[in-house]
């Protein structure tokens, strides 16, 4: 029998609660199912250490569960890569793995792993960017990026990518040979993102202050390429076209302090100041509770390379109104109102379809659900686990 590791570590850091966290966690889980009686052995990097006492574990979920229980202050990113950097090569050898998997394509690992390495891009969007587009130099010097990038897929022997997008930019952007990369989508886990009512599910919204609502729900950060400025003017619109609907943006994620007063400033010069509530963190046990309630799920990115929340909104069976380009296309295909993202007044059109709407709503609920079916966790496991026989295999 073959030996898989796949790094878990990276979800003692803040990375737990991105979506890279998300699919390494997710991915981690399934991957302990799916594998159960088949060629591949399943194992989990829990912990990286500077004195060689690595922590590799068979019980997966029991890892994830410890990573992820938000116990005390997460690590420092910074130290975490440094760690995986020096450690991770001598835990692989010592672990006589026969391939290791780098969901976090961070920090790709120095010095010789004794197998061959996968290691997942999840987008390459920041090479898209405007120069405008994140906050400071370190997040948006393009070479430096462009070379970071270089060097942790082509030295990896085979690279996942989460979308057909993800895919086409590393061979277009990067020069990755198109015989390295699998398409392997990300996907949810049905039990937690379900289109069927919760009985706490009135009570949830209400503690968000969206009891009888007419709302449409945002899940993300407030980047440039998340195009804020697009949904703020696009609710203006909305409101102004049909003020008796009186409908809302409820955003739910983590802000730092100055990107809500940025937001705020934003939907004030937008006049919907009053139309915003800023809901924090919401996790996932009541974020469900919120897309079931939703008039719809707004995600107009410029760019991402799969987009996690629209397959979330799907499952739940919320409507979902997402852009016309990059990997969100390609994942709701028809199953969605898809819009120029710089088409504010298209994004208004469809917020007003679907707030003055139940039979649109529902429509759209219906397809979405038939479309989610697609983004299974236990499809992703499975996937994977081909990768991980054509690199032992010899055939990569």
């Amino acid at each position: 029998m073959s030996t898989a590791l796949i790094d878990l570590s990276v979800l003692a850091t803040s990375t737990r609660s991105s979506g890279v966290g998300r699919y390494v966690a997710e991915l981690g889980c399934a991957l302990e199912r799916e594998s159960q009686g088949t060629d591949i052995r399943v194992r989990g990097i829990e912990t990286l250490s500077w004195t060689g006492r690595t922590a590799i574990v068979d019980d997966i979920a029991g890892a994830v569960e410890r990573l992820t229980s938000g116990e005390g202050r997460p690590q420092l990113h910074a130290i975490w890569a440094a760690q995986r950097r020096v450690t991770l090569a001598p835990a692989a050898r010592g672990s006589a793995a026969d391939v290791v998997h780098l969901g976090d394509p961070s920090a790709t690992p120095l010095g010789d792993l004794g197998c061959p390495r996968v290691t997942t891009c999840h987008d390459l969007s920041s090479l898209h960017a405007a120069p405008d587009s994140t906050a400071g130099w370190r997040d948006n010097y393009r070479e430096g990026l462009q070379a970071l990038d270089h060097r942790r897929y082509h030295s990896a022997d085979r690279v996942i990518a989460v979308s057909e997008t993800t895919a086409n930019a590393l061979v277009t952007l990067l020069g990755v040979p198109a015989r390295k990369i699998d398409v392997v989508y990300n996907g949810v886990d049905s039990t937690r993102w379900s289109p069927e009512p919760g009985e706490r599910d009135a009570a949830v919204r209400a503690s968000y202050g969206l009891a009888e609502r007419n709302y449409v729900l945002y899940v993300g950060a407030a980047d440039r390429r998340k195009n804020p400025d697009g949904m703020l003017q696009a609710l203006a619109l909305a409101r102004r076209r049909d003020p008796e609907l009186d409908v809302v943006l409820a955003w739910a994620a983590s802000l730092p302090d100055p990107v809500r007063w940025r937001v705020m400033t934003e939907a004030r010069a937008a006049g919907v100041q009053d139309s915003i509530l800023l809901l924090g963190y919401v996790p996932d046990t009541k974020l469900s509770a919120l897309y079931r309630g939703a008039a719809a799920q707004l995600f107009v990115s410029r760019a991402e390379g799969f987009g996690y929340p629209v397959v979330e909104a799907m499952a739940s069976g919320c409507p979902v109104i997402t852009s016309n380009r990059s990997a969100m296309a390609e994942i709701a295909h028809d199953a969605a109102i898809q819009c120029d993202p710089e088409d504010h007044e298209a994004i208004a059109d469809a917020i007003v379809s679907l707030a003055g709407s139940s039979s649109e709503r529902s429509r759209l609920s219906r397809a979405g659900s038939r479309r989610a079916q697609r983004f299974t966790c236990e499809r992703m496991a499975r996937e994977t686990l081909e990768t991980y026989r054509t690199l032992i295999r010899g055939n990569g």
